[in-house]
């Protein structure tokens, strides 16, 4: 008999539950408008320009959040729910982007272990590519909005990490 009766129990998530999870979630998600797509635009840049810049101090971050507001023309709510969107959707693009580029860094090796870490790469990337739990949880019709909009969303993601990792 196994020290606990929980040793030998499967626990891990089976896809079927994680389709559960993201249509149950799916309820709580608030669709996207272009209008708050650009508000959120108008957030991030208007929170970098202020936490950016030579200014720092302990309320800076305070100071570049309420900056963010004023420019967006959204309230609080909306401006997190969005924001939970837009990390989830430019994480996983960044990711895919600098996983492409780690696989052309690759598959210029002739190695074998290059060539093992590259068929790694391929199988996660194919992974991260994949928007379709995305879109369970946030709804197409939003990825669909971001779409056009993903190399500056991306390179806004990537700066927002930057000042909030500073900070």
């Amino acid at each position: 008999m196994s020290p606990s009766m929980f040793d030998d129990l499967d626990a891990t998530p089976s896809g079927a539950m994680e389709a559960i999870d993201s249509r149950t979630l799916r309820l709580s998600a608030h669709p996207l408008t272009e209008e708050e797509l650009q508000g959120l635009i108008r957030y991030q840049e208007a929170f970098l320009a202020r936490v950016e810049g030579p200014s720092g101090g302990p309320g800076a971050v305070a100071d570049a959040h309420q900056a963010g507001l004023e420019a967006s023309g959204l309230d609080v709510k909306r401006v997190e729910l969005g924001t939970v969107l837009l990390r989830a959707y430019c994480g996983q693009r960044w990711t895919a982007r600098r996983l492409r580029t780690r696989l052309v860094e690759l598959e210029t090796q002739a190695d074998a272990a290059s060539a093992e870490k590259a068929a790694k790469a391929r199988t996660e990337l194919r992974r991260i590519e994949d928007l379709e739990p995305l879109a369970r949880r946030h709804g197409q019709e939003s990825l669909e909005l971001l779409a056009p909009h993903e190399e500056r969303l991306v390179a806004l993601h990537a700066r927002m990490q930057r000042a909030l990792t500073r900070a």
